[in-house]
């Protein structure tokens, strides 16, 4: 061959858009997708090079992507200035890179309450909201978010998207709440104020992004905030047909010194939807617990999964336990009940799972298996007793005197308690005392007992 060798062409680069035309509310946002192309006369593209400032270059194999820009913080908009070079295949580069300039203006952040699962109605001591904060230009941009009580002041609030205010105990009249988030045991540091305390309450929410846009307030649904008059709690799962049964015995037992929970009324509705970061809250104001409940499984809305009040409960009896809570328990089992999940706070390992029938009649009883204790009569027959079997560290405290019908067999133990240095602290039994008002003077005696002498420490 002869002759002189061409030089190599340098490869030429093209932006997919030539020009963007867009001002004011028009701009884009900070998230932008570009694409690029190149092309070399006498050879071909390995790569490109791409800079927005024309002096430092990241080299890439792509053609085109999305890109993040930075807005500078306190402006509403800027103007980004792009370039890409392509490279051909003996490390030329485009001379010329092509170039686009971008303009961008700052989106503001987005922040609202879920009201689907905050207080319904009203919040006993503890009220917690779920929230979600979002920016078009990467939530990365969101600097802060902030929240208030009615006319109080704006506090920054953790990035946990579960915020738990709680009353501060005796606090009357408008005061200031605690501050938990997400399920932590230990309040913040700062504290919300303007808090009404048994009364109506809104909470506000806004979130700050890093070029200082506010997003629109937002508000929570309006609850009654409670505070709590007693250290002494009634929880009722069950009826209104058992609740109207049961609650003068119990209101006797705590000399008319209790609050008192409905969380079977409305279809459980006024259960609480976070269990942990919520009513573990409640939990450390009380001493003494009174539990009816019985099988009854209820959908959380939070979660969408289904339990009973006890298997929801039993995680935060450890913890209740640990701060010289005491608690009585009185509840019905089926041999298809969820046992590990009561045995994780509740002093039961297992139920009798036996074929048949268990009764007890009219004229049998619940005998205690201590002394001081009064024998429990039935109003009447009860069909489908389950008996349990205790955990390793309780003791047996009330036995059925059971009636077995088609080839039933077990052991007859319907109640257990544990104590703690020496004291009573905890007391299961595994039948309904509703029941049990054959004689109305023993069922009272039953509950003054438990409630005024055992838990009296």
């Amino acid at each position: 061959m002869r002759g002189d060798l061409n030089e190599n062409i340098p490869p030429t680069t093209r932006i997919a858009l030539e020009s963007i035309n867009r001002t004011g509310e028009n701009r884009l946002n900070s998230n932008v997708r570009l694409s690029w192309f190149g092309s070399d006369k006498d050879g071909y593209v390995v790569g490109y090079e791409i800079s927005l400032d024309n002096e430092q270059w990241h080299f890439t194999t792509s053609t085109d992507s999305t890109f993040r820009f930075s807005i500078t913080p306190g402006s509403d908009t800027t103007d980004q200035d792009f370039w890409v070079r392509a490279i051909d295949n003996e490390d030329a580069r485009d001379p010329e890179p092509a170039f686009l300039r971008i303009p961008l203006r700052n989106t503001p952040p987005e922040a609202s309450f879920d009201n689907d699962v905050g207080p319904k109605d009203t919040a006993f001591i503890a009220a917690t909201l779920r929230w979600r904060a979002t920016d078009l230009d990467g939530d990365e941009t969101i600097e802060s978010v902030q929240m208030k009580f009615n006319d109080g002041d704006w506090f920054e609030i953790p990035s946990a998207n579960l915020i738990t205010f709680v009353l501060e105990e005796n606090a009357t009249g408008v005061g200031e709440a605690l501050i938990y988030a997400g399920v932590e045991n230990t309040p913040r540091t700062i504290k919300a104020n303007d808090v009404r305390i048994d009364a109506i309450n809104n909470v506000y929410i806004k979130a700050i992004d890093i070029a200082g846009a506010e997003s629109e307030i937002d508000t929570s649904a309006a609850f009654y905030f409670k505070q709590s008059a007693s250290r002494n709690l009634i929880i009722c799962g069950q009826p209104a047909s058992v609740r109207d049964v049961i609650m003068p015995y119990a209101r006797n037992a705590f000399q008319n010194d209790y609050e008192f929970l409905d969380f079977f009324v409305d279809q459980g509705s006024r259960q609480p939807r976070f269990w942990q970061a919520n009513f573990a809250r409640v939990m450390e104001r009380i001493d003494k617990l009174y539990v009816f409940t019985d099988i009854s499984t209820f959908t959380n809305p939070a979660s969408g999964q289904s339990a009973s009040i006890l298997v929801n409960l039993a995680p935060l009896i450890s913890q209740f336990n640990a701060n010289n809570g005491k608690s009585l328990v009185t509840t019905i089992l089926t041999p298809a009940s969820d046992i590990d999940g009561l045995s994780v706070g509740f002093p039961i390992e297992d139920v009798v799972r036996s074929g048949g029938q268990a009764r007890l009649t009219g004229d049998s009883s619940l005998v205690p298996s201590m002394s001081g204790y009064p024998i429990l009569n039935p109003d009447g027959t009860i069909t489908g007793i389950v008996p349990i079997v205790k955990s390793i560290d309780s003791e047996n405290f009330y036995r059925a005197q059971i009636t077995p019908l088609n080839n039933w067999s077990g052991d007859n133990l319907m109640g257990s308690l544990r104590r703690r240095n020496g004291n009573i602290q905890q007391i299961f039994i595994a039948i309904s005392l509703h029941r049990f008002v054959g004689n109305s003077t023993n069922l009272q005696q039953f509950f003054d007992k438990i409630i005024q002498d055992d838990f009296d420490w």
